[in-house]
């Protein structure tokens, strides 16, 4: 039988799948990146009381990754909104516009 300290380790191991499993079920980028954020922590975390460096280091690489993306998602996103918001003003304004007589 596993002593506590195997089996958290272990646990830790399958929360960090199991993030994974639930980073490729997302439809949303944003949200995706988030799932793929944990689960790399999680996997870093398994990899190092586990003594698994290939694990460690890959999510170690990934986890940068996954948050520049992340910031890039939002900005895009943000980005968007301002776009939308601007588009909406000016139609506002042209809605209200008094029409133009002819000469």
């Amino acid at each position: 039988m596993p002593d506590p300290v195997t089996k958290m380790i272990d646990g830790i191991g399958y929360l960090a799948a199991g993030l994974v499993l639930a980073a490729f079920c997302m439809r949303s980028m944003s949200k995706l990146r988030l799932v793929a954020l944990a689960s790399n922590l999680a996997f870093i975390a398994y990899g190092y009381l586990d003594n698994l460096m290939p694990v460690l280091v890959l999510h170690a690489l990934l986890l940068p990754v996954n948050a520049y993306r992340l910031v890039q998602q939002l900005s895009c996103a943000q980005l968007a909104g301002t776009g939308e918001r601007r588009a909406a003003r000016s139609r506002d304004v042209l809605e209200q516009s008094p029409p133009k007589q002819g000469n």
